[in-house]
């Protein structure tokens, strides 16, 4: 559990930070049933995260919130 794809600029920096740090937090727009990925698209291995948030999709890559009312 946590193995992670990425979209548009994350899959620069996001991979090698993950191994570089010492405790990895993601944030995801989608958590999917085990086996639910092609390995092959899987670029961060579950081994480098140590905990998983879910954010809505409300939410922007930078890091701020879109009103949605």
């Amino acid at each position: 559990w946590g193995n992670l794809t990425y979209r548009m600029t994350a899959r620069n920096f996001g991979p090698i930070m993950a191994m570089a740090a010492k405790t990895t937090v993601a944030t995801v727009h989608e958590v999917v049933e085990l086996g639910a990925l092609d390995p092959e698209a899987v670029i961060t291995p579950g081994l480098f995260v140590q905990r998983v948030v879910p954010i809505a999709r409300t939410a922007t890559a930078a890091g701020g919130f879109k009103r949605t009312a």
